[in-house]
């Protein structure tokens, strides 16, 4: 009897015979071909998912570029967005600041009386148009707890805790505040920096890399459990975002994020680079138009009074 097998199953039956020598015997047909057909069913199955995923990719980037986001102008080119968007099989809750770098200034901002400032008074003493939190911190200090350096001096040092997730920085290369830079830290250059940028401050993970998503830490609970979170980044326009997403409040659509889909967030919006920043109860967005149009989470009401104390910001004037 003869047995005849497809031009798939040979290729099947080609890595066979190489995994085993086979040119020192022969292999039995049925073994082949229910070999073959293991190795094709395999390959099937990764197609399929990676059809899904695309889809699925095309299908949230279609959402949240349509969604009805509420723009408020700001002046010069700027605005205000806020939207409730069908993704990732649920929805998120998204604000977000875009603005043209050349027209405005951006700053790093410490705050004045830690124990005391949340965003929008830190944001409000700066005569800011635009305000997002900004570093980790020690929540019983109120100091931060990644790499800050501010007018060429050191602000504050990164614990070392917070090593798995602070691989970024932005940096602003003057006091003009016109030109910003997001990109991997090294801990062993952290003496050069407030020499060579007017402000630098240290977070992470960086999500977004000239538009690719790198690689980011296997903690589950941080990267893969979904919180509120906040991004800065900018595109190849040269506009800068301000992005939060809320979260801890299911009911009313507030999800949260993973990391993974908080650079697919920061993908879709435009940004070629973005960092994460802290987020949690910290996570306010705010603009002098409107004030805080986030929904801050420290009050655990859906609201927009539950700012949190922080120890610096990120602001636009």
């Amino acid at each position: 009897m003869k047995h005849y097998i497809s031009l798939a199953d040979s290729i099947g039956l080609l890595s066979i015979c190489r995994l085993r020598g086979a040119s020192r015997g022969r292999l039995h047909p049925v073994i082949v071909w229910s070999a073959c057909r293991r190795h094709w069913c395999l390959l099937l199955c990764f197609c399929l998912l990676s059809s899904v995923s695309h889809a699925q990719d095309v299908q949230d980037s279609l959402a949240l570029v349509n969604a009805d986001w509420h723009w408020k102008d700001l002046g010069k080119g700027a605005r205000s967005g806020y939207a409730l968007v069908p993704m990732f099989g649920d929805r998120q809750s998204i604000s977000v600041v875009k603005y043209p770098a050349r027209k405005f200034k951006t700053f790093l901002v410490d705050a004045q009386h830690p124990q005391e400032d949340i965003v929008p008074v830190i944001a409000r003493r700066g005569k800011a148009k635009a305000a997002v939190n900004a570093s980790y911190f020690d929540v019983k200090r109120l100091i931060p707890s990644t790499y800050f350096a501010l007018n060429g001096k050191r602000v504050g040092e990164t614990y070392a805790n917070e090593l798995f997730r602070a691989n970024g920085y932005v940096a602003l290369k003057d006091a003009k505040g016109r030109q910003m830079e997001i990109g991997y830290t090294d801990t062993t250059r952290y003496s050069d920096y407030p020499k060579q940028y007017h402000a630098l401050l240290v977070s992470g993970p960086v999500v977004l890399v000239d538009g690719h998503i790198p690689a980011f830490p296997s903690d589950r609970y941080f990267t893969h459990k979904r919180h509120p979170r906040s991004v800065v980044g900018y595109d190849d326009q040269g506009n800068i975002y301000y992005v939060v997403i809320d979260g801890r409040f299911p009911r009313q659509g507030a999800c949260g994020a993973t990391i993974p889909e908080v650079a697919c967030i920061a993908r879709y919006l435009g940004m070629k680079y973005a960092l994460n920043l802290d987020g949690g109860g910290s996570s306010t967005l705010w603009t002098e138009k409107e004030g805080v149009i986030n929904h801050p989470y420290d009050n655990r009401k859906f609201d927009h009074e539950g700012c949190r104390k922080v120890p610096n910001i990120l602001m636009m004037k």
